[in-house]
């Protein structure tokens, strides 16, 4: 519940209450009272009688169906040169309580686009959308943002409607005017895609039939206020696939790419313990898989590009190698396979890049890698370990 001050105005002490239950209404959450229940409210001001101030605080509560869960009159008057009546209410309201998760980077994915050659592809379409699902189950699944739906944002708002029914308890009408919108989207548009057959004789006389399908995907990041790209990627992948892989899990597989490449540049995978054998990093669930190596790396002093003085961000030098050994649904245990690690290791003082070898999954090709640049780009104030920096490429 919420308790609000408001002040309504109108020709009368019964109109001007109906405008203040209506302001105090509006100020939780956006909310606001349909215009029927607005009239209604109207008519019922137009009573009189010495039974009047009673009916009319049982019938406002029963029209706005316990929007108004009570209020209070603290003052009435005339206002100087108009000569309207106003009073102003305190009004106890019910409040939406959101999500702890709302003050994370609020990142929204728009459905993966066509265009170029693969808009004349009819497998193209549902290669899309099936990247545009890994992508944003990666993207969600690394527990970094507040993921904004906009692939089904129109079986969201029947359901909100039917929040605002007639016969809904006041706790679900309380939604309304809770939508968010997002800090940051994500646009991605498959510019290239052929799928097709190839036959290959092996030296034993078997002929073995695998699918290749080389695709290109370019990717955006936009801040929403400004209209700023703040992250571009042109993603090729040869599409050479073993004989028991799907263009279906082809399709997952490259999300889980481009996501990867997403989330490292906004929120580089840290190091939160372990010592010289082990490290843990602040990253698991299927963003992180058994078997990847990392770069561990230490950030140095801040890099000035000479021309625009802007920052490229911090100095990095590797100082070991970890294979992932073990997920949990938060967490990634690694070994270190390479390099040295201090004994003791404080959260933050180290960071985690895929290594070369390993930046695309099975299908992908290091020849296609385009360089990853240096994390913050994306973030907000406050929400990077304190040696990074908003600005830093």
């Amino acid at each position: 519940m919420r308790e609000v001050v408001a002040t309504g105005n109108g020709g009368d002490v019964s109109r001007a209450t109906v405008d203040a239950i209506e302001n105090a209404i509006s100020q939780v959450g956006g909310m606001k009272i349909s215009t029927a229940t607005s009239l209604s409210m109207s008519e019922i001001s137009t009573n009189s009688g010495t039974k009047f101030e009673e009916n009319f605080r049982q019938n406002i509560e029963k029209i706005t169906r316990g929007v108004v869960k009570s209020y209070t009159v603290l003052r009435t008057g005339t206002s100087p040169g108009s000569g309207r009546t106003f009073v102003e209410i305190r009004a106890v309201i019910p409040q939406y309580q959101t999500s702890a998760q709302l003050k994370r980077l609020k990142l929204a994915v728009v459905p993966v686009s066509l265009s170029g050659a693969a808009r004349t592809k009819p497998e193209a379409r549902e290669f899309a959308d099936n990247v545009s699902a890994s992508l944003e189950a990666f993207l969600t699944q690394t527990r970094k943002f507040a993921m904004v739906d906009r692939r089904f944002t129109g079986q969201s708002n029947r359901e909100l409607a039917r929040a605002n029914g007639a016969n809904s308890p006041i706790e679900e009408a309380v939604k309304l005017g809770q939508r968010v919108s997002a800090d940051y989207i994500v646009l991605a548009s498959v510019r290239d895609f052929s799928a097709q057959q190839q036959q290959q004789q092996r030296v034993t006389g078997w002929v073995i039939t695998r699918t290749v399908a080389p695709v290109s995907v370019d990717v955006r990041v936009i801040d929403v206020a400004t209209g700023q790209i703040k992250f571009g990627h042109s993603y090729t992948n040869p599409g050479r696939l073993p004989t028991s892989v799907s263009l279906g899990q082809y399709a997952v597989d490259i999300g889980t790419d481009i996501g990867q490449l997403i989330a490292t540049a906004i929120y580089p995978m840290a190091v939160v313990g372990g010592s010289d054998k082990q490290v843990t990093f602040n990253q698991g669930g299927d963003t992180v898989q058994v078997g990847r190596t990392y770069r561990i790396v230490s950030l140095g002093k801040d890099l000035i590009d000479p021309h625009t003085r802007e920052s490229l961000g911090q100095e990095e030098r590797e100082v070991a190698r970890a294979e992932v050994v073990s997920v949990t649904d938060r967490t990634a245990a690694a070994r270190v396979v390479g390099g040295e690690m201090p004994e003791v290791i404080k959260a933050g003082q180290f960071f985690a890049r895929l290594a070369p070898e390993d930046v695309f999954s099975v299908f992908g090709s290091v020849d296609s890698m385009i360089s990853q640049p240096t994390e913050g780009a994306l973030t907000r104030k406050g929400e990077m370990p304190k040696d990074s920096k908003k600005d830093d490429w």
